[in-house]
């Protein structure tokens, strides 16, 4: 039960990092 829900915590985060990080860089790419 509790392995459950450290690994969805830690998948919705890792998630969340990755999309602000593609999100930056595609900010990155059209200011150029």
């Amino acid at each position: 039960m509790v392995s459950e829900i450290v690994q969805t915590s830690i998948i919705s985060s890792t998630l969340i990092l990755v999309g602000l990080i593609l999100g930056f860089i595609l900010l990155k790419i059209q200011g150029d």
